[in-house]
């Protein structure tokens, strides 16, 4: 089968003849308005269309936001709507012929062509305000919050109907992190409360137009893996091996599968080792791969590989390796 063949029989949990390798499956294309909000340049310290700023350090994998009480957008979120301006893209002049030209190729190569929509809900919020001061508004101040984000998700969605409209793209990558490596930021009430049915309203609309979700969220949520499933999350990208992923693959066949299982502190590291990174790829795949649903990749967010590129290229090596023994090729 050709590798989009594949992809739908891993994700579906039926009979693919080969492993997808890591983002294989994908190419991006080149979305005017992820190009419109990403400003961040290494080494520079820059100011994004919400009013963030945001640093990328010379040695660092990516840029983050940088938030004090000099650069803080929102200072008080009984008053949000004085301090956050939402950017207007509608209004923004864009050009969509590159993200057409990008489907025609894309296609045409027989893969699936996907968005990139970083910075989720929660995301968004500590990106304007911080971490402390979003769990402090959740519990203090839940009204006000509760209006910042159906703010927020209403940008989203505008994106997402811009993406429809101008070239449907067959999925989405959608960021939002939601853990740490050991458990949610907040009790899954509290994640229920303000986050899973703006969720749904963002992914039925995508879900109803044909596109593919896939939720990046390199942390622990198997807390709110059903959850996950029910809101229309197709992939879940990034799963790291902190989560029971066979338990998962076994409880939600058919209604979610997973795209990760490598553990990148283990083997993403500086003084890397070949034969740990080898041994790391095949123990997921040995765990993973026969329940079905699952794709090896590191846990990262996008196809931009490792933060130490010599390490990428072993682990798809190693995956193709153990694709072409587990499947007889």
């Amino acid at each position: 089968m050709k590798v989009r063949e594949n992809f739908w029989e891993t994700i579906r949990y039926g009979k693919p003849d080969a492993l997808i390798n890591e983002w294989e499956a994908f190419s991006f294309i080149s979305d005017p308005v992820t190009a419109y909000m990403s400003v961040a340049e290494r080494g520079k310290t820059k100011k994004n269309p919400w009013g963030v700023t945001v640093y990328w350090g010379e040695d660092e994998p990516g840029s983050m936001p940088l938030i004090n009480e000099e650069t803080k957008v929102c200072k008080d979120i009984c008053k949000w709507k004085e301090y956050v301006k939402v950017p207007d893209i509608r209004k923004v002049p864009m050009d969509w012929n590159r993200a057409w030209e990008d489907t025609r190729r894309i296609r045409e190569e027989g893969k699936l062509t996907m968005a990139m929509m970083a910075s989720g809900l929660f995301e968004q919020c500590h990106a304007l305000m911080g971490f402390e001061d979003v769990f402090i508004a959740m519990m203090e101040e839940p009204e006000a919050m509760h209006e910042l984000l159906d703010c927020i998700m209403d940008f989203k969605l505008t994106w997402c109907h811009m993406l429809v409209e101008n070239c449907k793209p067959d999925a989405v990558l959608f960021h939002d992190d939601w853990g740490s490596k050991k458990s949610l930021f907040v009790s899954r009430d509290t994640w229920i409360e303000f986050f899973k049915e703006r969720y749904r309203k963002i992914y039925g609309y995508l879900k109803e137009n044909g596109v593919l979700v896939v939720h990046h969220a390199d942390c622990y949520c198997e807390t709110i893996a059903e959850d996950m499933a029910e809101i229309g999350i197709d992939v879940w990208q990034g799963v790291t091996p902190e989560n029971n992923i066979p338990k998962m693959q076994e409880h939600l066949k058919g209604k979610m599968a997973f795209m990760g299982g490598l553990d990148a502190a283990v083997i993403d590291v500086p003084d890397f080792n070949e034969d740990i990174v080898r041994r790391e790829v095949r123990r997921a795949c040995e765990e993973y791969v026969p329940q079905g649903g699952f794709i090896p990749c590191l846990t990262y967010g996008g196809d931009d590989g490792s933060i130490y590129p010599a390490v990428d290229k072993i682990v798809q090596d190693e995956i193709a390796k153990w694709s072409q023994t587990y499947f007889h090729i």
